[in-house]
């Protein structure tokens, strides 16, 4: 059996963080089957494209921990039971949750990085996804709410999302 490289409570935070992923999972599932439903298919796809990129950070972070001799608990999810009745509702939800992740990762790195520097450099990649995640869903937002008062605004924008899928 590997010996374990990090105390107990940066495991503890590793593990917060593979629940984040894996619930990131989860809700860009529910929102790609609600864009679906709403006939918002390039949203669709890419709300899909974002699903696959949390289980690859989920991964990451397993890999990462296997290295440092650590198997972490498999976290327990609770089914997400709000869900978006618009486009619009869809991308707040995903900036809210990608800033919150940010915040996170902001915290774990300030508290972890100075006594493990290699959780420190690990977390520099997360760090710089959510910054982009947060900026991307930020942008639409502004762009949704600047063009308010043009009807054709969620097509233009899920449009734009079906070519980044």
């Amino acid at each position: 059996m590997k010996q374990a490289l990090l105390n107990a409570g940066c495991i503890k935070k590793f593990e917060a963080a593979l629940k984040f992923e894996l619930g990131h999972f989860y809700l860009y599932s529910m929102l790609a089957n609600k864009m679906q439903m709403l006939g918002y298919f390039g949203a669709y796809d890419y709300f899909l494209a974002e699903r696959a990129e949390e289980i690859g950070h989920y991964q990451k972070h397993i890999d990462f921990l296997n290295d440092e001799g650590i198997l972490p608990k498999l976290p327990t999810l609770v089914p997400e039971t709000d869900s978006a009745t618009s486009l619009k509702e869809a991308i707040q939800m995903a900036y809210d949750n990608e800033l919150d992740l940010l915040k996170y990762y902001r915290e774990m790195y300030n508290e972890e990085e100075e006594e493990y520097a290699e959780v420190g450099q690990h977390l520099l990649f997360f760090l710089e996804t959510q910054r982009v995640a947060v900026g991307f869903y930020g942008d639409v937002l502004a762009t949704m709410d600047s063009e308010k008062n043009n009807p054709n605004i969620n097509m233009i924008i899920d449009t734009k999302l079906k070519k980044l899928a």
